[in-house]
């Protein structure tokens, strides 16, 4: 029971489920992700480290930004479920797209900002 809890108040915030099934297809550095969803690195990393500590998130620290990605090889069952539903329910969702999209743009824009 306080392993499904843990995992759906993660993801009960739009801004998480957004950062989990963009971060499903690669991995990213906080400054990409603040220029992908305009947000101060403090509050992102709330929200991040509240996705880490559920076992959604994997970071791993590059001189000095995280980069953040799911490992879907370490994910627990609930985990694994749970993504796999998240990403087939919002598979069209244009949100999704956008997102996809941005990051696609901040990486072009910044080249290697890490």
């Amino acid at each position: 029971m306080d392993e499904i809890l843990t995992s759906i108040k993660a993801v009960s915030e739009e801004i998480r489920v957004r950062l989990l099934l963009l971060l499903m297809d690669r991995e990213a550095c906080v400054c990409e992700l603040m220029a992908v969803f305009n947000m101060a690195q403090s509050k992102l990393s709330h929200h991040l480290i509240a996705l880490r500590d559920a076992g959604l998130l994997q970071d791993e620290k590059r001189r000095k930004w995280n980069y953040y990605r799911v490992n879907t090889k370490s994910l627990n069952q609930v985990n694994r479920e749970l993504l796999l539903s998240l990403s087939q329910w919002l598979t069209d969702d244009s949100i999704v797209h956008r997102d996809r999209k941005a990051l696609e743009e901040v990486r072009e824009q910044m080249q290697i900002c890490c």
